[in-house]
C-alpha cells in the first residue's frame, strides 16, 4: 500500500497575491474609518477652539466650569435654563449644551476693515464657515477684513433677542510659528484696546514639558492685566507709535525689566523654552500691528464713554 503524499504548500505568487489582497482590505477599511471619523473629528476640534477661545474671554475655565464676573471677580457661574448665568460651585462643570449655547450668546465674529470699523459678515457678503476654513493657517490678520470676536455680557434669552448688547471685551486670533511647527491661540483683551483679559494657545507641537507650557494654565495665568500697547520710559502710552505685543522674556520679568514700564508688557519666560518663548513674542507683535487702526478706534470710544459716565 502506497504512502499518502503530502499536500503541497501555497506557492510563492500564491502567497504574494494572498497578502496582496489582505493589503488592500485593511487599506480599504482604514480609509473608510478615515473617512467616518473625519467629521466628528473636525467637529470636536471646532469645540476646542470655541472653548479655548472662552477660556481667553473670561467665560470658561480650565476646569471647564463657566465664569461670571461678581463684584470685580471671576468666579464659578451656573447657567440656568433661561441662559442667564448665576454664581454656582465646583460642581458645576458645564455640559456640552451649555458650552454651544454660551458661546452662541456670548460670542459674535466680527470683521474689520483698513480704518478700524467692525462689520457682520453678513453686511460685508462673506461667507463665514468658508473665511474661517479658508485663512486659519495663513492668518487672519493679513486679509483685507480680519477677523476679531466681540465678547458679549451675560444676559437672558429673550433679553439678547430684543437688546443689542455692547461688547465687554474682543478677542483677536492669534498665530505664529514656535520651535517645530505653527501654534495658535486666542488674546483677549477689555474694551480700554490696551489690558489683556486672558489667552489661550489650542494648538501647538512644542516639547511636552519645555515649550508646550504655553498651553498650560499656570503660564496663560500670568498675562491678565498685561498691556499690548508698550508705554514710554515715562509711563505714558502713545497708541498710534507705540510698539504693540507682549514680550515673552528669557529668566522673571522682575530680574530683567524691574518695575519699569516695560514689564507692563512683559511675561516671564519658560526654562528650557527661549525659541518657543520668541515665537510666542513674534505671533503677538506681527498679529496685533494690523489692529492697530481698530484698537486706536475702540480705546477712543471707550475714553468718550467713561467721559460721559
Amino acid at each position: 500500500m502506497s504512502e499518502q503524499q503530502p499536500k503541497a504548500g501555497m506557492s510563492n505568487t500564491q502567497t504574494i497575491l494572498f497578502m496582496v489582497v489582505l493589503s488592500f482590505v485593511c487599506a480599504l477599511i482604514l480609509s473608510i474609518l478615515a473617512s467616518a471619523l473625519a467629521k466628528p473629528k473636525e467637529i470636536a476640534k471646532d469645540l476646542d477652539r470655541s472653548k479655548q477661545l472662552m477660556i481667553a474671554a473670561k467665560i470658561l475655565d480650565h476646569q471647564g466650569h463657566l465664569l461670571i464676573k461678581d463684584k470685580g471677580e471671576y468666579v464659578i457661574g451656573k447657567r440656568l435654563a433661561d441662559g442667564s448665568i448665576i454664581p454656582g460651585s465646583t460642581e458645576d462643570i458645564a455640559t456640552q449644551d451649555d458650552l454651544l449655547e454660551t458661546y452662541d450668546n456670548r460670542i459674535a465674529p466680527l470683521l474689520v476693515d483698513a480704518q478700524g470699523n467692525t462689520h457682520t459678515f453678513e453686511e460685508s457678503k462673506i461667507n463665514e464657515e468658508e473665511y474661517l476654513s479658508d485663512y486659519k493657517k495663513t492668518g487672519y490678520y493679513k486679509q483685507p477684513l480680519k477677523l476679531v470676536y466681540a465678547i458679549l455680557p451675560s444676559m437672558k434669552k429673550e433679553n439678547a433677542e430684543s437688546e443689542k448688547p455692547k461688547p465687554i471685551g474682543y478677542v483677536i486670533p492669534v498665530n505664529g510659528y514656535g520651535l517645530w511647527d505653527a501654534i495658535y491661540g486666542y488674546l483677549a483683551i477689555e474694551t480700554d484696546a490696551d489690558t489683556v483679559t486672558g489667552i489661550s494657545w489650542y494648538d501647538q507641537k512644542e516639547t511636552p514639558g519645555l515649550g508646550a507650557n504655553i498651553s498650560e494654565p499656570e503660564w496663560q495665568s500670568l498675562f491678565p492685566g498685561k498691556k499690548i500697547f508698550q508705554p514710554t520710559a515715562s509711563g505714558e502710552t502713545e497708541f498710534k507709535t507705540a510698539p504693540l505685543g507682549i514680550t515673552v522674556v528669557k529668566g522673571k520679568v522682575v530680574d530683567v525689566l524691574g518695575n519699569s514700564p516695560k514689564a507692563q508688557s512683559a511675561v516671564d519666560g519658560m526654562s528650557g523654552a527661549t525659541l518657543t518663548g520668541n515665537g510666542v513674542t513674534d505671533a503677538y507683535r506681527d498679529v496685533l500691528a494690523p489692529y492697530r487702526p481698530f484698537l486706536i478706534k475702540l480705546h477712543d470710544e471707550n475714553k468718550a464713554t467713561s467721559k460721559e459716565d
